[in-house]
Parts: structure tokens; sequence; C-alpha cells
């Protein structure tokens, strides 16, 4: 992979839940991963767990072809955020996860200050009475001077932003939602701190798609590369997790 980039994997469940894919990616996990994803009650969830982890060593070993996606294991930092413990290799990888109804996605980069979230778009949701409990004062506002179906995609832009934000400094929850406000408009994606935060906005880009109508992602990047790293699109590596 470029030094110098994000390698960004989504794969819609609907799609890439052909015959055997569950078995081929079970097999790529570890006794730990396996042991959890049978801890699932649901088996829709379950097979998002697979998916998803399976996604990740199959992503890691995109950018490090010479490591199999089964070797890879991982640890915890301080605040919950996984990172890659093993193998060595000559450039550390970090990487976000994230996986929503419907959807997973990762991604991989040689900056740790990434991260991505990935979430599941419900018309159900009253996005202000939220805002209100979570969201920073600036972005209630926003959401109050806009009509229903606009004010439901903005919250979920917000919430898809925060949350890529949070991974990226590796923060988990431990960051109220409402310590940072995000500003969206067809020029740019911008972030403002209140005073207590030791952040630069300056230092953060941000990009926005939708994997499918029903899925909104976000992707975070504090790298301070200049105008951001680029990010590379790579479809769901189902053939690699069936060989």
């Amino acid at each position: 992979m470029a030094d110098d980039g994000i390698e960004l994997f989504v794969g819609l469940i609907e799609s890439i839940d052909t015959p055997g894919a569950v078995a081929a990616c079970r097999r790529l996990l570890s006794v730990d991963e396996l042991a959890r994803a049978d801890r699932f009650m649901f088996e829709r969830h379950q097979r998002q767990y697979i998916f998803a982890h399976a996604m990740l060593r199959l992503a890691l070993s995109h950018a490090e072809p010479d490591v199999a996606p089964t070797d890879w294991s991982f640890a915890a930092g301080r605040y919950g955020r996984p990172f890659v413990a093993a193998p060595a290799t000559s450039t550390a990888l970090h990487f976000s996860l994230s996986h929503a109804d419907g959807c997973v996605a990762c991604i991989v980069s040689k900056h740790e200050a990434v991260g991505v979230d990935v979430e599941t778009v419900s018309r159900r949701v009253a996005p202000l009475s939220t805002a209100l409990r979570f969201f920073a004062p600036e972005e209630v506002e926003t959401l109050r001077g806009l009509p229903e179906p606009a004010a439901i995609e903005r919250f979920f832009d917000y919430w898809t932003l925060k949350e890529a934000y949070l991974k990226a400094r590796g923060f988990g929850l431990n960051l109220p939602l409402d310590a940072f406000a995000m500003q969206v408009s067809r020029e740019a994606i911008e972030i403002s701190f209140k005073p207590d935060i030791a952040d630069d906005p300056e230092g953060w880009r941000f990009s926005l798609c939708s994997p499918s109508p029903s899925h909104r992602l976000a992707i975070a990047d504090g790298s301070r590369a200049a105008g951001g790293l680029p990010i590379t699109r790579n479809a769901w590596p189902l053939q690699d997790a069936a060989e």
C-alpha cells in the first residue's frame, strides 16, 4: 500500500453472504474471535461479526502480503482501541473497524490517527431529541432549522463523523460527544472543540459516503498530511477468503 493513504474496505452483507462465505471467514479467525462470535444471541449479529473480523484480517494482508490473514493477532490500548500486536512488520499498520446491520467496513493506514464509522440510517430516529442529549449546541441548532428528512440525514452525518473522530483519537466513549462539533457543508467538513479540549481543528480531514441507501459511512483523518490522505476504496475481498 502507499505510504500516505487510507485503504477502505466495505462489504454489504446481502452481497457478501454467499454460500460457504461464513465458513470460509470463520477459518480466518482466532480461537478468541470465534468464541466471541458464538456468544451472540442472534445469528445475523454473529455473521456480521465474522464478516467484519475476517475483512480486517484480509485488509491487513492486502497491505502486507507477506503475512497470512490467519497470522495477525491483536491487543487493546488504554481505552479499548484494538491494535496489531503481531507479527512485527517493517512499517506499523493501523486500522479502524466498524459494522452496522447489513454493512461491515474497515480502514488500514500507516498513520495511526485514522477512524471509520458506519451506521444504519433509520427513518424512525427522532434526531432532535437524541441530539439534545448528546450533541453540541451548534449541532442541535442546525438540526432545528432543517425539515425532518434533511434533519435525519444530517443527524447521521454528525453521528458517524463524531464516532470516526473518537476512533481516530483512540478515546472510545471517554470524550463526550458534546465536547466537539461538526460543521458539514457542500464545500467542506470541519470540526471545532470546546476550549478545554487539546486538539487542533486544522489537523483533521473528514469524508462521508453512503455504501448503500441505508448506510452512512464517515472517515476521520488526523494524519496532518497536506490536503488529507488519499482514500482508496476496495471491494470485499471474498475470493481471498475462500481460498
